[in-house]
């Protein structure tokens, strides 16, 4: 199983736990709970994916502006964009700071997976 796949799947996790319980508690039909949970579930992913290719967007676009002016990017300065676009990401009140916390460890973690680019 891929990093991304246990990111996403330890996020969505996280984020069901405590909406199931309310969806559990609410008065409906069996079938329809099951229903919310699935729809619920779904839409976690997507919306996860969605949150961390943008946040990975913006800081390819970053690190693309820093090679045009011929520096390169160490470890170091990468960890700095890569908080840099969490704090963006929670200061635009769209995923909790848990959320932009887990998408910021996944995108250190990218560092391998893009280091041959930006040396």
């Amino acid at each position: 199983m891929s990093s991304s796949e246990d990111f996403f799947k330890g996020l969505l996790f996280g984020t069901a736990v405590g909406l199931t319980a309310g969806i559990l508690l609410a008065p409906k039909a069996g079938s329809e709970t099951r229903a919310d949970i699935k729809k619920f579930a779904q839409e976690s992913v997507d919306s996860a994916e969605d949150y961390y290719k943008k946040a990975r967007r913006q800081l390819n676009k970053k690190i693309k502006d820093i090679k045009e002016t011929g520096k390169n990017i160490d470890i170091e300065g990468y960890k700095k964009l890569v908080a840099k676009i969490v704090d963006e990401i929670k200061g635009d009140g769209v995923v909790t700071a848990d959320v932009a916390k887990q998408i910021g460890t996944k995108l250190n973690e990218d560092w391998n997976d893009i280091k041959s680019s930006v040396l």
